[in-house]
């Protein structure tokens, strides 16, 4: 139900009363007809707070945090008490936040394995049919644009940089401020204030790791307080450009944290109120109605409906519903909130669950179903499901009827030629935990959190360097869970990382037993077999993970050809790699070392330029030979400068990169700075953590191509003292 109302949250001081009777005597002043009001072509910015739990807000009522803007913007809008998402996972949740459509509506049910269809009729693409300019910045990669989140944006700007990321998919993000002024720039490029933006923190998603200033108590809060601080500097940037008080700003989250309260430290597995429960603060244009709270149940996608609504566009076929109306009047608008989380079946085995959340009542179905009392225990501890049967069975056929004719779909299906593919390479080719299964027959994630956050334990031995007492962990987890996938395949990856090649590939085996066409395992084999020298398993393997990553799986199936010298092959791999993801610099770096080979340098020159623009996002990898292979071709082409500038790009990255140095001592060589060619080349020993006969012989050869007799000469009598029994120094 929507109850409009002034409240006090804080009368702690004669200060804070005296601001609550302003509040309250403002909010008796507002005329109805402002409040319900539309707002034609007014801008419309809205903010995601990742993984931000209302009840950790100062504006809900906590006394720890710090939120000053966060705050100001309640002040200036109307809080929404009782908000809920429908998926405690950052991609499923936007998915319903985007199109104003449940889970079981738009088919998103999981961070990975899904991407939201096109012309699913996101705010953006309304808005931009509306003659709105769109834009948005996000902070993670689950939302990158090849999840389908992006339609109907002119800009979208996912650059998160990957590098040094955990194996986690979660862990891989972008700082805030990075976001805002993305997003901050592109709205400085619009002449007309008429716009959709899009801007979406990772603050305060795990890890926790806030800003010094910020790291004085508790983590998270910390992460909240960095977080608002960035809401802060979009603001006020609005504000500048003196479109904030004609603008309407919603401030959400996709979902809560888990903190504990039930088992669960993070998200994602558990449907309790501490995983879904989430903010909602809207901003009317001129602060219309400003500290008023809106108590009763409401679900992400009524954000979407009351947005376009509020902007006077269509808000039908959605499942969300507009609450205009209802912000100028005391009625009540009760609301059934639908949740779910598949990620317990796909990821682990166990159950998948749902939940419908109602003004009093909460139901979680699960193999042992829950029902909570929220009015005397908020808390959620007492189960009532057993003595309160007829609600129970009510709240269970409410969702019954909600998913009715909305069968999950499988992340993937198995084909019979990849089932056959899988048998002969020794894999039992079922499903992991099917969709369509009963979820009574798994097991229930509440019995089993305590295996998760087990597995997250064994994560930071690894992590912590302490390999060997992490795969006892991971072996112990999986005696119990043996249909945890993420669990092999971590299992998995720690063996490979000690050179247990062949219990690494029966891991990686046992996490294909349980999802035959995850791509992970698939893709990881496919490179251990093409290390242990059997290109053909390696083939095959690619070819599999080609099913649901096609754009890494045909990276490293090019990479295959390339080394079998198949060159059409390779190139035909990599350019289906970057059809499927343009950001694949792996695949350009291929396509330039093919062009170059060839002697096609223009074409190379273009190639090689992609791939090192693309892999700014990656700026802790390394690919030997990306500038050197540049800057070879730059030389041939007669741009000598350009070409000095890539040698000592590689140089700078790989300090004992050998090609480097020959091309740079050539090069120098070439326009008669012969002392250059030879100081480049006695550097390489001198920066080789430990040069080797062959490094010795690298300078010794170069400089004896070169002409330099002299500098041969000197090196060889250096080699001869360092390694008095190699027989090519003895001349």
């Amino acid at each position: 139900m929507i109850l409009v109302r002034c409240v006090a949250r804080n009368r702690r001081s004669l200060l804070a009363s005296a601001a609550v009777f302003a509040v309250q005597l403002g909010c008796s002043r507002v005329n109805p007809e402002t409040l319900s009001a539309q707002h034609p072509g007014a801008p419309v910015i809205v903010i995601s707070i990742d993984t931000l739990r209302a009840d950790r807000l100062p504006i809900y009522g906590y006394r720890k945090g710090s939120t000053p803007a966060m705050d100001r913007l309640a002040r200036e809008g109307i809080v929404f008490d009782d908000v809920y998402s429908h998926a405690p996972l950052t991609l499923p949740s936007h998915a319903s936040l985007f199109t104003g459509l449940l889970p079981t509506r738009h088919g998103v049910r999981d961070n990975i394995g899904y991407t939201l269809a096109a012309k699913s009729g996101t705010l953006a693409s309304r808005f931009k049919a509306a003659g709105y300019a769109t834009g948005a910045a996000v902070s993670a990669y689950v939302l990158r644009h090849q999840t389908g989140i992006a339609d109907g944006f002119d800009f979208f700007d996912d650059a998160i940089e990957v590098a040094g990321a955990g194996d986690l998919l979660a862990d891989t993000q972008r700082d805030g401020r990075l976001t805002v002024d993305a997003l901050a720039a592109w709205l400085d490029r619009q002449a007309d204030s008429k716009v959709f933006a899009f801007l979406h923190l990772y603050e305060p998603h795990t890890p926790y790791s806030p800003p010094p200033a910020y790291r004085g108590g508790d983590l998270y809060d910390g992460e909240i307080a960095y977080a608002d601080e960035l809401v802060g500097r979009l603001l006020d940037r609005i504000k500048i450009r003196g479109w904030l008080d004609r603008a309407i700003v919603a401030i959400v989250s996709d979902h809560g944290e888990g903190l504990g309260d039930h088992g669960e430290s993070e998200h994602g597995i558990l449907l309790y109120r501490e995983a879904l429960q989430v903010p909602w603060i809207l901003r009317l244009p001129a602060g219309a109605g400003g500290g008023r709270h809106v108590a009763g149940t409401l679900g992400l996608v009524d954000v979407a409906a009351t947005l376009l609504d509020l902007t006077g566009l269509d808000a039908g076929s959605l499942d969300g519903q507009s609450v205009r109306s209802a912000l100028a009047t005391n009625a009540r608008v009760d609301r059934s909130v639908y949740s779910e989380t598949f990620y317990p079946r796909l990821h682990l085995g166990w159950s998948d669950l749902a939940s419908a959340t109602e003004q009093k009542f909460r139901y979680i179905k699960a193999p042992l179903p829950e029902l909570y009392d929220l009015s005397n225990d908020p808390g959620e501890r007492r189960n009532l499901a057993a003595s309160r049967a007829q609600t129970t069975s009510a709240m269970a056929g409410w969702i019954a009827r909600t998913t009715e004719g909305a069968k999950p779909k499988e992340p993937d299906a198995v084909p019979a030629d990849v089932r056959s593919r899988l048998k002969s390479l020794g894999y039992l080719a079922s499903s992991g935990a099917p969709l369509s299964s009963a979820p009574a027959a798994l097991p229930d994630p509440k019995d089993r959190i305590g295996a998760f956050e087990a597995l997250k334990r064994a994560l930071a031995v690894e992590r912590a360097g302490r390999p060997a007492e992490a795969i006892q962990l991971y072996r112990e987890i999986l005696a119990a869970n043996p249909r945890m996938v993420d669990g092999w395949e971590s299992l998995a990856k720690a063996l490979a990382a000690r050179g247990q090649m062949k219990e690494s590939i029966a891991a990686f085996g046992k996490a294909i037993e349980v999802d035959p066409l995850k791509p992970e395992p698939h893709l990881a084999l496919a490179r251990i077999y093409a290390i242990e020298r059997q290109p053909s398993l390696a083939r095959q393997h690619a070819e599999l993970g080609i099913q649901r990553d096609p754009g890494q799986g045909y990276e490293i199936l090019a990479e295959l050809m390339m080394d079998a010298g198949r060159f059409d092959d390779a190139v035909a791999a990599a350019g289906r790699s970057l059809q499927a993801d343009p950001s694949r610099y792996m695949s350009r770096y291929l396509l330039g070392v093919v062009a170059q080979q060839r002697g096609r340098c223009d074409e190379a020159i273009g190639h090689f330029q992609a791939a090192i623009e693309a892999k700014r996002l990656e700026p802790l990898a390394v690919v030997r030979n990306l500038h050197t292979g540049l800057a070879d071709c730059l030389a041939r082409t007669g741009r000598e400068s350009d070409a000095e500038r890539e040698f000592k790009a590689e140089i700078a990255v790989i300090v004992d990169s050998a090609e480097a140095r020959v091309g740079l001592a050539t090069l120098y060589k070439s326009q008669g700075r012969a002392a250059e060619a030879r100081a480049v080349m006695a550097d390489l020993v001198a920066r080789t953590p430990q040069p080797t006969a062959d490094t010795y012989w690298t300078v010794i050869h170069t400089l004896t191509v070169l002409g330099d007799a002299d500098g041969a000469r000197d090196w060889a009598a250096r080699a001869r003292e360092k390694f008095p029994r190699e027989p090519r120094f003895r001349q």
